[in-house]
């Protein structure tokens, strides 16, 4: 059994977040790359630029608006001043997360359709409107190597246990006022469970003492997990309490890995920022974990919403939990070391 949305936790109000999902229809043959995280995050950060900026000319860095600019805000965040470890950080982590299109083909004709979905974090929701303008004109102005055109032709809320609603109607050009989020009962943490799945449908990149981790364990993982789940929260609704994470993060340690098919994935992007190409691998596949895993549920759910690792705003570090899925996975009587990449 597989959790096939993201569903409530009993904690899930410390992180304000909506989903959206966008559906597009091509307009003229659009070429993609097989990962297409990077050019839909390039193509739409330019746009939306354009969309918001007062003064195009202008180094952000320097900008007087900065502290102001809407751009800024998603894309470029300074940690709050009133953040007690502020100066560790030269940026916030950004209040979206951008996942493209899962499919690896790479040609698109006139009338197909796409889907991708965007996660936003706090203060980020108020400004959907914005987001909507940019994809609808990053569609008019093309993107790809051929530079296929597209038309966005809806973008519905998700959320869980409800029927999706329409906020963008790209036949009628008209956005709608979507409903208050009900509060729901709090789902309680997974009693019994002893095995599950996470499948990493996208590349999961985790640093350990300044190098990509090749070998994944539990304990990482949910370590990682919760410090994204504490600076958003923190960042973005700083006004709540946040649960106290120390026991699950040492019981996380007697969790064990049963099953495995994971291997390294590359992709490359090139950045106009710095001028040059660069490589953005990680972790893809499948690991099976045994042990007392009901208490982690909550949080990892919610990591189905917000992903992991670097690269979020590229949809890396994308995550979907099953329950006693060992299809096509080796088995393992002993905690494995994942072969490192080539």
């Amino acid at each position: 059994m597989c959790i096939s949305q993201p569903v409530e936790s009993p904690f899930a109000s410390f992180l304000l977040y909506e989903r959206f999902r966008f559906t597009i229809k091509v307009a003229s043959f659009l070429v993609l790359p097989p990962y297409k995280g990077a050019i839909f995050r390039g193509a739409f950060g330019n746009s939306f630029r354009r969309a918001v900026c007062a003064i195009p000319r202008s180094d952000c860095s320097s900008c007087i608006l900065r502290q102001k600019c809407l751009y800024v805000s998603i894309f470029e965040p300074p940690p709050p001043a009133v953040y007690p470890d502020a100066a560790k950080f030269n940026r916030a982590p950004a209040p979206y997360v951008l996942n493209p299109p899962l499919t690896s083909r790479q040609a698109f004709h006139p009338e197909e359709s796409l889907d991708f979905e965007l996660v936003l974090i706090g203060p980020a929701i108020e400004a959907l409107p914005y987001f909507i303008y940019a994809f609808i004109e990053m569609g008019k102005r093309g993107i790809g190597p051929k530079h296929g055109k597209y038309d966005l032709t809806s973008v519905d809320l998700i959320r869980e246990e409800e029927t999706p609603f329409k906020v963008y109607d790209g036949e009628a050009r008209m956005l709608s006022a979507y409903p208050p989020r009900i509060p729901t009962v709090p789902i309680e943490p997974g009693n019994g469970l002893n095995t599950l799945t996470i499948n990493f449908l996208t590349p999961l990149r985790l640093k350990v003492k300044g190098d990509l981790a090749t070998r994944l364990t539990f304990d990482l993982f949910f370590e990682r997990l919760v410090q994204r789940l504490m600076l958003l929260a923190t960042f973005y609704n700083p006004a709540v309490r946040l649960p106290d994470f120390a026991p699950l993060i040492a019981a996380s340690r007697d969790i064990r890995e049963t099953a495995y098919d994971l291997h390294w994935y590359d992709w490359e992007r090139y950045s106009t920022r710095q001028k040059e190409t660069m490589r953005f691998g990680g972790l893809r596949g499948k690991i099976s974990f045994s042990g007392e895993l009901g208490p982690f549920v909550p949080y990892l759910n919610l990591g189905q919403t917000i992903n992991v690792g670097q690269g979020t705003t590229f949809g890396l570090g994308r995550i979907h939990i099953c329950q006693n899925d060992f299809g096509g996975m080796v088995k393992l009587p002993e905690r494995p070391e994942i072969p490192t990449s080539a």
